[in-house]
């Protein structure tokens, strides 16, 4: 959606988005390499059953400043793995996606995934796998305006990506992708084919948490915003969200929420250090289907989901260094994420009572872990 400079819809929402993003209420996503490739619009769009191998390269620029020059591998295609671009012609707007799907030919639960801020497809790769493992696809989404490509304009571009302008194209690019997807299944389109159309979930980190919140049926307290809902889904999971100053309007999420979060969770181009004014989502959230999982000594790049390449990167901007205990840490918490989120899906869009027994007490947790449900 794009508004004419001097709409006052455009103007209402960015003087709350001051307020949510650039105070807190919007975390980065830094899950992106240092080199980065085209704007994603920019890439033809691809049929919507193309494998990998078939999705057209995108060449990359000169890196950010700061960033070392390094070549872009070829992708190697991965069986069980599609990827494409969807064109919304409403909005004259591309939106790549990658579907990730279980071995066989069953009939599966699928989560759609939005990534953080300058990230990608690679958004979330780590906990896609393990859920594909556990028999529930993984659609993930990359949100021109708001992916990898801001990393050329450096810091200042990273900061003005932060707006509702661009969380408001992200919740339409997820509403896109549900009405394609059941469509492409209602069609008996290729692997859209074995998607359950009554298991879907939503899930996404950091800026992508934002976008799961808002898709959940956030109240952003605005009569000119628009409605970003997206009733379609059964359950969310929200990787490193945040409440903002306005928290209020996550009282109206009904739905099943898991946030995941933890102790040095902070904002990487925000002032807050550590993770504990993310608990601010879930202490709002009504009581009923809610759970938090925290971890002790995770931090953003913690919850990212898309290994290390590159992961970081708005910290260096600012001259920050990680802290070295969420490496020491990785497998730990990353167990702990892939089990857990694992066993939500398998509840939540499966009913699978295994799961629900096990989600009451899971294993693993270290003392200062939290695993709480309310």
């Amino acid at each position: 959606m794009n508004f004419p400079p001097h709409d006052p819809t455009r103007r209402a929402l960015l003087k709350r988005a001051a307020v949510l993003t650039t105070a807190g209420a919007v975390g980065a996503g830094f899950g992106a390499a240092a080199v980065l490739p085209a704007r994603a619009q920019s890439a033809p769009a691809a049929s919507a059953s193309s494998p990998a191998s078939a999705a057209a390269p995108v060449p990359a620029p000169g890196p950010a400043s700061g960033a070392v020059p390094a070549p872009t591998p070829t992708p190697t295609p991965t069986p069980g793995v599609h990827q494409g671009a969807w064109r919304d012609q409403s909005r004259l707007r591309d939106i790549p996606w990658r579907l990730r799907l279980p071995e066989g030919d069953r009939p599966v639960a699928l989560v759609v995934f939005s990534h953080g801020l300058g990230g990608s497809l690679d958004g979330g790769t780590e906990w896609a796998q393990a859920w594909a493992e556990a028999g529930i696809a993984t659609l993930h989404l990359q949100h021109p305006g708001s992916d990898r490509a801001i990393w050329r304009g450096g810091l200042q571009a990273v900061k003005a990506a932060l707006s509702a302008e661009q969380l408001i194209e992200r919740g339409h690019d997820v509403q896109f992708a549900v009405e394609q997807l059941l469509k492409l299944q209602k069609d008996g389109n290729g692997p859209w084919a074995r998607v359950r159309p009554e298991a879907l979930g939503m899930s996404g980190h950091s800026f992508g948490a934002q976008t799961t919140l808002a898709v959940a049926g956030r109240d952003f307290r605005e009569r000119s915003a628009p409605d970003l809902m997206a009733s379609h889904f059964k359950a969310f999971a929200a990787f490193s969200p945040s409440a903002g100053f306005f928290p209020g309007g996550i009282k109206g999420i009904t739905r099943p929420m898991l946030c995941l979060t933890g102790s040095l969770d902070g904002n990487p181009v925000g002032r807050e250090r550590d993770g504990r004014y993310r608990r601010a989502v879930y202490d709002t959230l009504p009581a009923g289907a809610k759970a938090q999982l925290w971890l002790e000594g995770a931090d953003h790049m913690s919850f990212g989901g898309g290994g290390e390449r590159g992961a970081g990167f708005g910290q260096r901007l600012l001259g920050r260094e990680r802290d070295p205990v969420p490496e020491k840490l990785a497998a730990h918490h990353a167990a702990l994420i892939k089990s857990v989120t694992t066993d939500w899906w398998r509840w939540r869009l499966l009913e699978d009572e295994d799961a629900l027994t096990r989600l009451k007490s899971p294993k693993g947790l270290d003392p200062k872990d939290e695993w709480l449900q309310g």
